[in-house]
């Protein structure tokens, strides 16, 4: 591994963009369409887990058979009408900022795809040194992959590598990485 310093790893949704709710909008909408009740506690609790994970749990939940394809791709349709939703998570963002300023390699690893976070990154002005997405794994949070995959990526060890995430299933993943962790507990109202 390249680097000896530590690096960090940012969750992206509800960490570094406030997007759960037009996430929440369009999971609904297409899984309600689909015949399939969603439960907006525990799709926040669930936060992490690739949106098909998502789906699938859901659809269970319900008894209900869905082409999983079909509602993801149906949700995909929907995002362009919810993306006004999204605003900055600037504490996190200027954290993410200052510590690569200060030469910390710094990732994204998130449960949502590449299509949906590069746009409000380049909206937010957000870089970073790499990514992981469910692009990028078969498994989202609470598996390790997402987090593993980003410390490749960034050519750290996982046990050199501190990851900030709002989630249980996020915790659950960077703990199973290997990685330390910093919760980050959104106020009510903002950040």
């Amino acid at each position: 591994m390249r680097n000896a310093k530590q690096a960090y790893i940012f969750d992206f949704d509800g960490v570094l963009a406030n997007s759960m709710e037009a996430h929440f909008a369009c999971y609904k909408q297409a899984l309600e369409e689909a015949g399939v009740p969603i439960d907006k506690t525990q799709f926040y609790y669930q936060a992490g887990m690739t949106g098909r994970e998502q789906i699938r749990y859901f659809a269970d939940q319900a008894g209900v058979t869905v082409d999983v394809e079909r509602v993801y791709q149906r949700n995909q349709e929907l995002k362009p009408a919810h993306v006004h939703r999204i605003a900055a998570i600037e504490v996190n963002i200027e954290l993410l900022r200052t510590l690569r300023a200060a030469g910390h390699p710094v990732a994204i690893a998130s449960g949502s795809t590449t299509r949906s976070i590069l746009p409000v990154m380049e909206r937010f002005g957000i870089e970073v040194d790499a990514m992981a997405t469910a692009d990028c794994v078969n498994r989202g949070k609470p598996h390790p992959d997402l987090f593993l995959a980003a410390a490749d990526r960034l050519g750290v060890p996982p046990s050199q590598c501190t990851v900030i995430e709002d989630a249980e299933v996020g915790v659950q993943a960077a703990l199973a990485a290997g990685m330390h962790v910093l919760r980050y507990h959104a106020k009510e109202g903002g950040d």
